[in-house]
This record gives C-alpha cells, structure tokens and sequence, in this order.
C-alpha cells in the first residue's frame, strides 16, 4: 500500500505561469533529483534528504541576532541539510541598515579599513529554500571547496562593505565584498529564482561598497535560472584573473533570468564554457558609466542564445581577450537566435592583445558541445521576454512535498 506523505504549501506573493496566467509554484521535493536545464545537470543533483525540515522563522527566533546565529549554523553544518528560511536574516546583526551603513565608513589613521566584510560559509549538500519574503541582507555567502548546494527563491540584499583602503589616500581602492561567491574548485550549484541587488543603495558608477551579486572565481557544474540582478554595477565575474585560463575549472549556464538598471559584467568571464539562453537584458548602463551587457575575455567560450537586449547606453558584448596564439582569438562567441545580431554597433574588442576586430570572434558553429538537455526548455526570444518578466526573481509561492 502507497504511504500518504503531507504536503507542505508556503503561501507567499504569487507566480504566474505566461500561457495560462494561473498561479504556478515553485515545487520542492526533498531527496528528489531536480532538473536544471543547465550545466548543474552534469552533476546529477538531487535536494537534500533529512530527517526534518530545519525551518529557520520569526517564530523560533524572535531575536534577530538568535535568527542570524542558528541560520549562519544550518548552512555551515555538516550532512545533508534541508533548511526553511522565513523572513529576513540580518548577516550584519544591526550593525547595518538600510539608512544606516556608517560601520562601514571607519578607516586607522593608516587608512586601513577598521571592519572587515561580513562573510558566511555554506556547505555541501545544502538545500536552502525561501519562504514569506525570505531576504539574507548586510553581507554575503560564499561557497568555497563544496558541492551540492540549492538555494531557491530567496532575495539577497545589499551585502554592503567598504573600499580595502581609504579611497582619500588611494583614491582606485575599491569594494571586495559579494552578495554570493562560488571558488575553490566548488561545483554542482543550482541558484534558481533568486534577486540580487544593492537594495536602496546606490553604488552604480563606481563599487565603493559592493562587488559583484555572483561571482565565479572557480565553479563546475553551475546552473542560474529565473533570478533578477537590479541596482548594481559589476554584476558577476567569471574566473578572477589572466590566470584563470581554462575552461575545465568553470562551466555556467545563465537562462531565463532577468538583468536590469545595472551596468556591467552580466557576465565578464575568462576561461569559461557558457551558455546564455533565454535571458532578458534592459536598461543596461548609466549615464557616468554606459557599461555593457556580455564581456568574454581570455579562453572563454560563449553560446549565446535566444535571449532579449533591451536599451542598453554602452554597447552589448564588450570583449577582452589577451589570449590566443598565431593570431587565433581565444574568446568565441556563437550568438545566434537572439532579438538582435551582433555588429558594429553593440559589440566592441578594444581591450583585446592584441587588437582584433571583433567579428573574429563571432563564430558559425558552437565552440563546444553542450553535453545536457536544454532545448525542450529553451523558448524563441520574444516567448522567453514574457515568461522572465513574470516569472523571475524570489518571493514565489513554495510547496514542499514528500516529508
């Protein structure tokens, strides 16, 4: 006889489904395999199997700071782990707000930095779902030598910090600290109807208190679908430095997520299989900084379909490549099916080494083999422009099953 398992439905602000307006939630079944439609495939992912829930809500911890410590713990522990967050976690414990960031303004009289960013680690094999407004804000997480991790439908909110060194004594120092960090040969990552943002923060022409919202120093196996990145400069770096040359240490797929008022790195990456599908790119750049929206460089090998540029002050593909060798470029970008080609107009090389023209670039054929089933997922550009503008970002309705 056929066990009947609860079901658990978390009711939040609606998602919609393009064809049929219905409400259509976000399912979560835990120890079931997911699919991903992306790179995170590759790694046979499943959500994580305990033996409860560990729901991390207002109720249980009333007290912010208690909040923050036993989220801070759920996602650092050891084993498999199922974690619940409802509501807001404040990673700064009031040290920061929204109209106050004043903590962050403190240097020695050597011009040092007096605090440094505040950072927490997750672990493998955690599963993080979002419900009722689930926001981590006033720092960031990082992902550092693990593997199998899931995080859905949670708003990531200004991981605020401060230049290395006082910008009066160098005035180019510049924000180190990221909303998420993916390195150290971590893989298998799924993160998926998420938002990223500076909040009401404005560090748009210049990151004197941000970084990036996802950066990918090292990542294997990643998957980012169905998030919105808004209000914020350097979006996502994909392999750290000119050392970061191979494609075997990086391989990310970006689909049906939604990038807007931001101004560059959308992404910027070096030594890199991507493939970008079905994403929605618009008013791309600002006035004091026109930014762009693709920025391949050295050995990164791009597939770049079906997806929907919007308005944009810079240009569309931006492309710095001081690789390749007998005058072969070693950035490669087949750019097919999108709602505009790529030409003089919008896309650029001038930070090549050396200097190319950029339709050396553009390539007729993929430079890589995608190796996972994405295509049942993909959608022509002007379908996929509805579906990420309904659809994208956190605060969806969550039903989770099989406990």
């Amino acid at each position: 006889m056929r066990k009947i398992l609860p079901v658990f439905i978390f009711c939040l602000s609606l998602a919609f489904t393009q064809a049929e307006g219905k409400t259509e939630p976000l399912s979560v079944v835990p120890g079931a395999p997911v699919l991903t439609y992306g790179w995170a495939d590759m790694g046979k992912m499943k959500y994580s199997k305990s033996k409860k829930i560990t729901l991390i809500d207002d109720t249980s911890y009333p007290d912010s700071k208690k909040k923050r410590q036993a989220f801070t713990k759920a996602i650092s522990g050891s084993g498999s782990r199922f974690i619940v967050l409802s509501g807001e976690v404040d990673l700064s414990d009031g040290v920061i707000s929204d109209e106050d960031h004043s903590y962050f303004d403190e240097f020695s009289s050597a011009h040092n930095r007096l605090h440094d960013d505040i950072v927490y680690s997750v672990s493998s094999n955690t599963t993080l779902i979002g419900i009722n407004g689930a926001k981590v804000k006033f720092g960031g997480l990082v992902i550092r030598s693990a593997s199998n991790i899931i995080i859905r439908n949670v708003e990531f909110w200004d991981a605020h910090g401060s230049t290395e060194i006082d910008t009066k004594r160098e005035p180019d120092s510049k924000a180190s600290i990221d909303n998420l960090v993916i390195l150290d040969g971590s893989k298998n990552i799924w993160i998926d109807h998420c938002t990223f943002s500076d909040g009401i923060c404005n560090d748009m022409v210049r990151n004197y208190n941000h970084d990036g919202l996802i950066d990918i120093p090292y990542g294997m196996n990643v998957t980012i679908s169905y998030c919105e990145f808004k209000n914020h400069d350097k979006v996502m770096l994909v392999g750290s430095g000119e050392k970061s040359l191979s494609p075997k240490d990086r391989s990310v797929t970006l689909h049906h997520n939604y990038f807007h008022a931001t101004t560059q790195r959308m992404p910027r990456t070096r030594g890199t299989y991507m493939h970008i599908y079905n994403n929605v790119y618009d008013k791309i750049g600002v006035p004091e900084n026109a930014g762009y929206s693709l920025g391949p460089g050295t050995n990164a090998k791009f597939i770049v379909e079906n997806n929907y540029f919007g308005s944009y002050l810079g240009v569309v593909i931006d492309i710095y490549d001081k690789g390749g060798s007998k005058g072969k470029p070693s950035a490669l970008i087949y750019f097919e099916g999108n709602s505009i080609a790529a030409d003089e107009t919008n896309t650029r090389s001038k930070n090549d080494k050396p200097q190319r023209s950029y339709n050396e670039h553009i390539v007729a054929e993929k430079p890589w083999e995608i190796p996972y089933e994405y295509k049942s997922n993909m959608q022509d550009w002007s379908k996929a422009k509805d579906d990420v503008l309904m659809n994208a970002g956190a605060g969806k309705e969550v039903i989770i099953e099989g406990l």
